[in-house]
């Protein structure tokens, strides 16, 4: 089977990306061998983003780095890419260029997620027992903000409230956890849907096919909002899709437990305060605007090729 596996990686994600693809380095010893992995990463240092002229650190500074981590990475097929151009460009062009013919499965990793070593492998088996057309594979998390979540929450991590999650979860207890608890792994098919890129594996036929990218779209946007709703008619109107949690399994975010400051993003605001940052919400807010008409289409579309 082939893999592509996306990272899109700010400046101010360096060192979260070093973390996972430390993660990533481990991982490479537990994946079977009929499994082909590709990795496409970029760099995102875009002076539509980043006012360069006017930072404290330049783009050599982030460029080195980004090459010297990605050594890391030297035991699967690794794609770099540096973008430097004077466009705006974000996770919604990475993940429209990284589609290739032959590619089987995809999966979505953010910088700052943690996952065990074993999380890749545990994936790659469970997929061989899936027969949906469409699918979507999610791994456990913590408690978040609302009750939408809690379909993906492990037992374990169920705790505090909803709000005040993020004070009362070390992600270091995470992996002692998935390193001492003995978890039974299982894939568990989930009426309710929901997932939102950061360690997800998406089947061909859903990913290119069901809740493919538009060609207009560019930046940032909603495209974990946008799949939700559209897989969710696609099941109503009995096309073959479904969601599974491998139970067992977690992920969530370094910037849970020591790694926090005030800022939940604290792990990485040194780097955003010497950055001179151009505000583009809006964009996302554009996006967001127009998340029914792109929804409406999208369907029009399926009911046309049913």
């Amino acid at each position: 089977m082939n893999i592509k596996i996306t990272y899109h990686i700010m400046p101010w994600e360096i060192d979260y990306a070093l973390l996972s693809f430390t993660q990533l380095k481990k991982s490479k010893y537990y994946i079977p061998d009929d499994a082909n992995i590709t990795i496409d990463s970029v760099l995102n240092l875009s002076s539509h983003l980043i006012n360069w002229e006017d930072s404290k650190l330049p783009k050599e500074y982030f460029i080195e780095k980004y090459n010297t981590l990605s050594i890391l990475l030297n035991d699967y097929t690794h794609n770099t890419k540096i973008y430097t151009g004077n466009d705006l460009y974000g996770h919604l062009d990475l993940q429209r260029d990284c589609i290739e013919p032959d590619i089987d499965y995809y999966i979505s990793i953010c910088p700052d997620m943690y996952f065990s070593e074993h999380l890749l492998a545990y994936m790659v088996e469970s997929v061989k027992s899936i027969s949906s057309k469409y699918f979507v594979l999610t791994p456990q998390i913590c408690r978040m903000w609302d009750e939408s979540w809690e379909v993906l929450t492990h037992p374990k991590f169920a705790v505090g409230p909803h709000y005040g999650w993020e004070r009362t979860t070390d992600i270091f207890d995470v992996d002692n956890h998935l390193h001492t608890a003995s978890d039974p792994v299982s894939l568990v098919p989930i009426d309710q849907h929901k997932w939102a890129g950061w360690f997800d594996l998406y089947n061909k036929e859903f990913y290119e096919n069901l809740v493919k990218i538009p060609e207009e779209w560019s930046g940032y946007g909603g495209w974990d909002s946008y799949g939700l709703i559209i897989s969710n008619y696609a099941k109503h109107v009995g096309m073959d899709f479904q969601q599974y949690r491998l139970d067992g399994q977690i992920i969530f975010e370094y910037s849970v437990g020591p790694l926090r400051t005030d800022s939940i993003c604290g792990f990485s605001n040194y780097y955003k305060n010497m950055l001179n940052r151009t505000d583009v919400s809006e964009q996302r807010e554009t996006f967001n605007k127009n998340l029914d008409i792109y929804i409406n289409k999208r369907i029009i579309e399926l009911n046309d090729e049913k």
